[in-house]
């Protein structure tokens, strides 16, 4: 509403925010010759400037963080990066989406985990957070610099909001289903409830309480009750 890893076809395949996303590839390639295929090398350097740019950026920031941290850090070559990128900001983009998509991932699957409406919004609520506090450079990266990254990531966001609006928006269906009388909301309701959590999120990391994200669930989960007239269930 978005690492730290071994490997990285990182985040060729699915990724989550924090001191790396969670990967599968290998981060260090073996030294001197080594006869691994082309393809598998070149996914180990995407995947280590991707994670180092997690980390460089969560650490620094989007602005000050330059193609040379990111390189030095991934222990590549700025050739390598140009061949991989086009540049910080496509670089930052594509951790962003596959980062941002892989705890989309996390969250629905937490969700379908229980037949319960209510428990299903506890569920998402439950994996979102614990998302962040796994892999803190990816929160911070993702959400305290977003809007550094300028509008291409901006537009991203709002992409990822929009899954977040129909899932609440499905989670809402159930509650209908199970409890008759319950209106139909306009869809700015439920991008108010992603909006709520987004900012109890952002405000409570850039206070230094990134570690204590699982504290929000209960008021997380009240607001979202709140705003679909279902506040008579947080205590539930």
């Amino acid at each position: 509403m978005g690492m730290e890893s071994p490997a990285l076809d990182a985040m060729d395949t699915a990724s989550a925010p924090s001191e790396a996303p969670p990967v599968e590839l290998l981060s260090q390639l073996p030294r001197g010759p080594h006869g691994l295929p082309r393809d598998v090398v070149e996914r180990s350097q995407r995947s280590r400037l991707l994670l180092a740019l997690i980390e460089v950026v969560a650490e620094k920031g989007y602005v000050a963080t330059t193609v040379a941290d990111v390189t030095g850090r991934a222990g590549v070559s700025r050739t390598t990066f140009y061949q991989q990128f086009k540049d910080k900001g496509d670089c930052f983009l594509v951790a962003y989406r596959k980062g941002g998509e892989a705890q989309l991932g996390k969250v629905l699957e937490a969700v379908e985990s229980t037949p319960d409406p209510l428990e299903q919004l506890r569920y998402n609520v439950r994996a979102y957070l614990a998302e962040l506090v796994a892999y803190p450079a990816a929160a911070r990266a993702f959400l305290l610099e977003v809007t550094a990254a300028g509008p291409r990531a901006l537009a991203i966001r709002d992409e990822l909001h929009q899954r977040y609006v129909e899932l609440f928006q499905d989670l809402y269906a159930r509650f209908r289903e199970r409890r008759a009388g319950l209106p139909e909301l306009p869809v700015e309701v439920f991008r108010a409830a992603v909006a709520a959590v987004d900012d109890l999120v952002v405000r409570s990391i850039s206070e230094g309480r990134l570690a204590e994200l699982a504290k929000l669930e209960p008021l997380a989960v009240y607001m979202e009750l709140a705003l679909f007239g279902l506040a008579d269930l947080a205590g539930a």
